[in-house]
């Protein structure tokens, strides 16, 4: 019997631990190879989202987002004639479950993008991962910017929109700001906001500056002293369940200044923290990272129709909004990358749209561009207001002065 040449051996056994490896040990970052999750008929994404536990109502609102979209791809035939799967895992706002998901996306289910994942707490420990894999990271939801060719962050960061906030309050004649922030990387980017902004306005000072436990509802303490500081803003740094209870606990207390959240925590256009607040939601502010709010937008009210026939949790909510767009950003930039897949075209093509960025109407335009600022793909961020039982456009998407 004839011996298999020990090259062609060697190469069969390399083919075999690589495919055992998952995205790790491949090839996916050359130009022309082909990376996991591709077949000639679909196209695998994942995400890891909060189905349950503490922000359970805005990851149902994410997760309802991502499978419409992909319910209208697939309807229209997919991303160049492949279908789009899905593989959404709940982590249960827990930031280590959210980094096992990751890794199980990757070297197991062998996806071939994470898209529209959420978890600022526990989104940063997977970078190193993620790099070493070379799986892109297609709008991650809110966390801070990592600055590595793997990951694209699409509408404006939580930094981005308390720097507009900080904005408005001198704007409309604030001296004296309160904020309130997490121990987590919500806190981060305030401090990153506060740090950025601050000086621009030196009619403005800090008079109170709090910071509570993620995952704790013990707020009094935070509040009681931003009361006692006569605040005429307050800046909140939290998660949406922590910043109803601290609205409840400001107005009880008499304060009517001018509160603001970002999106994830005001949960901007919907209930998820104006509803827990009740009467103490008036005037509340909460940041736009996609126009959840406008009633003559076409792209929304697209969304909004495909949304409502769904009958999905919390699919009419801003959150289901904001990944709904980013998977269809993901849609058109793989058509726009043509027949060449490759990791290494994604990354040329998604920083090529700096000169012609993804246009949808319902987010601000996408417009990456190469590192080490290129991938916070879009600069601004819009504020709504809930008045009168409603959200309404109180400032257009703006960038921070």
């Amino acid at each position: 019997m004839m011996r298999k040449p020990l090259l062609i051996v060697a190469a069969a056994v390399t083919a075999l631990l690589a495919a055992a490896c998952g995205n790790v040990s491949s090839s996916s970052g050359g130009g022309g190879d082909t990376p996991p999750g591709i077949t000639a008929d679909q196209i695998t994404i994942g995400a890891t989202l909060p189905i349950t536990g503490t922000a359970a109502i805005s990851g149902q609102g994410l997760q309802a987002g991502i499978e419409i979209a992909v319910d209208e791809i697939n309807a229209n035939g997919g991303i160049g004639g492949r279908k789009v799967n899905a593989i959404i895992l709940d982590d249960g706002y827990t930031a280590d479950r959210v980094v096992t998901n990751v890794r199980r996306l990757v070297s197991q289910e062998n996806v071939y993008a994470i898209v529209a994942p959420a978890g600022s707490q526990g989104l940063p420990g997977t970078w190193q991962f993620l790099s070493e894999s070379k799986t892109p990271t297609w709008g991650p939801i809110s966390p801070a910017d990592p600055k590595q060719a793997e990951v694209y962050l699409l509408s404006a960061t939580r930094a981005a929109q308390d720097a507009v906030a900080i904005d408005y309050f001198a704007k409309k004649g604030a001296k004296r700001l309160a904020v309130i922030q997490q121990d987590n990387d919500l806190g981060v980017s305030a401090k990153q906001a506060l740090a950025a902004q601050m000086p621009k306005h030196p009619d403005m000072q800090i008079v109170a500056d709090e910071t509570t436990q993620a995952a704790n509802t013990e707020v009094s303490s935070a509040v009681n002293k931003v009361v006692a500081a006569q605040p005429d803003a307050v800046l909140l740094a939290e998660d949406n369940t922590s910043s109803a209870l601290i609205l409840k606990q400001l107005r009880a207390q008499g304060f009517t200044g001018m509160v603001f959240a970002d999106q994830g925590a005001g949960g901007t256009g919907g209930t998820s923290t104006v509803g827990p607040a009740g009467d103490a939601a008036e005037g509340f502010l909460g940041g736009m990272q996609a126009d959840t709010v406008s009633t003559d937008n076409p792209a929304v009210e697209h969304w909004r129709e495909l949304a409502k026939a769904s009958g999905k949790p919390q699919a009419e909510s801003g959150f289901s909004l904001q990944t709904y767009s980013y998977v269809q950003a993901f849609a058109e930039l793989v058509k726009r990358m043509g027949d060449d897949v490759s990791y290494a075209n994604f990354q040329k093509t998604a920083e090529g749209l700096a000169t012609d960025p993804i246009k949808l109407g319902s987010i601000p335009d996408i417009e990456c561009g190469p590192l080490p600022d290129g991938h916070t793909c879009a600069k601004q961020a819009g504020i709504a207001k809930y008045t009168g039982g409603k959200w309404v456009v109180e400032q257009q998407f703006m960038a921070p002065v």
